[in-house]
């Protein structure tokens, strides 16, 4: 007759992509040759667990039992990667075996890599994981202290160990105490460029102000020179600071990629790419579900400088995550999906030699020349683009006004306009929506604009100025432009000057 095997059972969790999955680890001790088995369609850093766990039991001062040791992962069906379930598994074999007492009926949490000394160290995800596990009813929630951060972050609370020896103190002597995490912030820089550099192009400055108000896609096309690459760091020095809901979903990205190295800023991210940029680089690691440029810009810029330049596929691939800020990778049949709601600005000159905008017939280009120089970036590219601005070169006197007017806090001017204007989007959306965020299907009713602005919007788009997704887009404008003005309803003066920042008549 053969004995009964003891089983015992902690909950963990693992991340795929931007989401995580609560899952029950299940161990299994019977009597018979010794053995190690871990089922539930788990990787090689997963069956690897076991050597960990040896090493780390000996250390520590626990035996590795005897007999058949079976570890199921559930749930099985599902494809699972990294080193977080250490932990989980080594507490199962101590209360299966004896070595912990197990208090009756307790739902148990456990989450951390184990090194061969028994110390516990923080794996990648773990922001998205305890994001997840925060708000379940568990009697114990351990987690390698090293996680502290990620942890104070997302508001979780438990109980942060540093090595297996603690689990002792906490099950026999009953030590465990729940409570919150602290985070180190990191000072922001504000290494950023005062919009009053813009010496001369008010309307690359209004430009500025409407996209960060509404959250607006935007491209700048000008001689080379006149600021375009320079409007990147002013957008970064007027948007609002990063709220803990938004940093929490940056950290969680930056996390992915560089683990514990990530520093906690408030600062919004400005990820800038080149012509050079692949598609992959855009869209993220298939392999590992790590996040590529787009989901690192999410809640901040993506910065596309000389976008005329950019490869076709590229800006082919840019028009849906534009669309949809989102970003969809498929591995093995399943689809993963990473936020990537940012403000694209892109930048580039209007002809090869850049000077089609400038007095005095300085561009030399042929008209052909120029249509095929921005034939990349016409039709459905710039459909997903709100607001066009071409800039020119300024004056002398303007130029010599950067360096003499040493007033430099007109950025803070307008960020605080652009705060304001964001409550403002708030209170009329929820769920953190603005202008140029809110779902296409429901923002017709919200977006309140009387039939004579909609009747002009219309008329203009009949006269071939834009397309349908174009007129939708003015209308968005338009009702930023009214916010920035604290009005309810949006004016046809609204939709005019929203009209002004369509891209026409270049070509």
């Amino acid at each position: 007759m053969t004995s009964k095997p003891n089983i015992a059972r902690i909950y963990s969790c693992f991340t795929t992509g931007a989401d995580s999955t609560v899952s029950l680890i299940e161990v299994s001790i019977s009597p018979g040759i010794p053995t190690f088995s871990v089922i539930g369609l788990c990787d090689s850093s997963i069956r690897e667990s076991e050597g960990r766990i040896k090493s780390a039991f000996k250390s520590t001062g626990f035996a590795m039992p005897k007999g058949h040791i079976t570890i199921g992962i559930s749930p099985a069906y599902m494809r699972k990667a990294g080193s977080s379930f250490d932990l989980a598994m080594a507490m199962g074999i101590l209360f299966a075996s004896g070595q912990l007492y197990l208090p009756p009926n307790a739902k148990i949490y456990a989450e951390g890599e184990l090194t061969l000394s028994g110390d516990l160290i923080r794996t990648p995800g773990a922001s998205i994981r305890l994001k997840t596990i925060k708000e379940m009813d568990f009697d114990y929630k351990l987690i390698p202290i090293s996680e502290a951060s990620s942890a104070g972050l997302v508001g979780f609370r438990g109980h942060g160990i540093s090595s297996l020896t603690e689990l002792n103190r906490i099950f026999d002597s009953n030590e465990y105490s729940e409570e919150a995490f602290n985070y180190r912030f990191e000072a922001s820089n504000d290494d950023y460029i005062d919009i009053s550099a813009l010496k001369g192009q008010e309307k690359a400055k209004r430009a500025l102000l409407i996209s960060a108000a509404g959250f607006h896609n935007i491209l700048f096309l000008g001689s080379p020179g006149c600021g375009k690459t320079m409007c990147g760091k002013i957008m970064s020095g007027i948007l609002p600071k990063l709220s803990d809901e938004e940093l929490s979903d940056v950290y969680s990205m930056n996390e992915l990629v560089n683990g514990e190295e990530t520093k906690i800023t408030d600062e919004r991210p400005i990820r800038l790419i080149g012509p050079n940029i692949t598609v992959g680089k855009l869209l993220g690691n298939a392999t590992t579900l790590t996040p590529g440029e787009l989901a690192l810009a999410n809640h901040g810029i993506l910065f596309a400088d000389e976008l005329p330049l950019f490869k076709s596929e590229v800006l082919d691939f840019l028009r849906t995550p534009l669309e949809e800020r989102k970003v969809h990778i498929l591995k093995k049949g399943n689809l993963y999906s990473f936020s990537s709601n940012s403000i694209f600005l892109g930048t580039g000159n209007p002809c090869k030699c850049g000077m089609f905008f400038e007095n005095s017939n300085q561009c030399k280009c042929r008209e052909a020349d120029i249509k095929r120089y921005l034939s990349k970036i016409n039709g459905p590219f710039l459909d997903r683009i709100d607001i066009y601005s071409e800039m020119r070169t300024i004056s002398g006197d303007d130029m010599a006004s950067i360096y003499l007017d040493k007033s430099q806090n007109e950025s803070l001017e307008y960020r605080n306009r652009i705060n304001n204007c964001w409550k403002i989007q708030h209170e009329r959306y929820g769920n953190g929506y603005l202008n140029g965020t809110f779902p296409e299907g429901d923002f017709r009713d919200a977006l309140r604009i009387p039939q004579k602005a909609i009747e002009m919007a219309s008329t203009m788009s009949q006269k071939g100025f834009f397309t349908a997704r174009g007129f939708t887009r003015i209308l968005r404008v338009a009702r930023t432009i009214a916010d920035l003005k604290e009005n309810r309803d949006v004016s046809v003066e609204d939709v005019s000057e929203a009209a002004k920042f369509r891209m026409r008549g270049l070509t």
